[in-house]
C-alpha cells in the first residue's frame, strides 16, 4: 500500500507501513513511548506541545490505517467512527493551554477560549448528549472560582489552583493512557469536592464526578 503525502507525516502510519508496527497492541506501544518524548509533564516544559497535541490525533488515523493494512472491516468499520470523547479532552487539554500562561487572567486569549469552549461542547454532543448543559454550568462555575484570591492568615490557596491539578490529570490520562495520571486525579479527591460543595460549586463537581467514574471506560486515546 503506497502512502500519501499526509501519511508520511504520520510516524506512526510510517511504523506500520514498514513493518515495525503489526498489532494494536505494538501501536498502543509506540505512541505510549512517544508520549513520554514530547508530553509537556514528561519533558518538564511545553517545548514540544504542538508535537504532542499532533501525536495523539495522529494515534486515530493510524489506528484507522492498521485496521486497513490487517484487511480487517469490522475493525475498520469501527474506527471510522468520530471518537468524540477524545476529541472532548482534546479540547479541554487545549483550552488549558490557552489559560496557563496567563494564570487565569481571562482577557488573554479570550477568542480563541470562546472558540474552543464551542468546540469542546460540540464534542461532548457528539459524546454525550446529557452533558453539555451540565458543563456549560460547571464551566460557568469554574470562570467564578479562577476568580477568587487567596484569603486567611495563611494565605490559603484559591480553589481553582486546587480543582485545575484534578483537571489536568484527567485530561492527561485520556490522552495518553497512562494509568498514573488516573491515580492522581483521585488524590485529594474528598477535601476538593468539599470544597466545591461549600463553595457552592454543585454543577462543577457533578461534572467532575461524571468525568472520574467514566475513567473506568478506559482512556479514550485507547477506545
Amino acid at each position: 500500500m503506497q502512502l500519501g503525502t499526509g501519511q508520511m507525516s504520520n510516524v506512526l502510519v510510517r511504523l506500520i507501513h514498514e513493518g515495525k508496527i503489526r498489532t494494536l497492541q505494538d501501536l498502543k506501544s509506540a505512541y505510549h513511548t512517544l508520549v513520554m518524548k514530547t508530553h509537556p509533564d514528561a519533558v518538564g516544559s511545553e517545548r514540544h506541545l504542538e508535537s504532542y497535541l499532533e501525536l495523539s490525533s495522529q494515534y486515530g488515523e493510524a489506528r484507522a490505517y492498521l485496521a486497513s493494512a490487517e484487511d480487517r472491516q469490522s475493525d475498520s468499520e469501527k474506527d471510522g467512527i468520530i471518537n468524540h470523547r477524545l476529541g472532548f479532552f482534546r479540547q479541554l487539554h487545549f483550552i488549558e493551554s490557552l489559560e496557563m500562561p496567563y494564570a487565569f487572567r481571562k482577557n488573554e486569549n479570550i477568542d480563541k477560549l470562546h472558540l474552543a469552549k464551542e468546540t469542546a461542547m460540540n464534542e461532548l454532543s457528539g459524546w454525550r448528549k446529557d452533558l453539555p448543559e451540565l458543563y456549560k454550568r460547571a464551566d460557568m462555575e469554574y470562570v467564578g472560582i479562577k476568580n477568587l484570591k487567596p484569603m486567611g492568615p495563611y494565605l490559603t490557596h484559591a480553589l481553582a489552583l486546587n480543582v485545575r491539578p484534578l483537571i489536568h490529570n484527567l485530561v492527561a490520562y485520556h490522552l495518553t493512557g497512562r494509568d498514573l495520571y488516573a491515580k492522581q486525579a483521585r488524590q485529594n479527591l474528598s477535601g476538593i469536592m468539599h470544597r466545591l460543595t461549600a463553595n457552592g460549586c454543585v454543577a462543577l463537581r457533578e461534572f467532575l464526578s461524571i468525568l472520574l467514574e467514566d475513567m473506568k471506560n478506559g482512556a479514550a486515546v485507547l477506545d
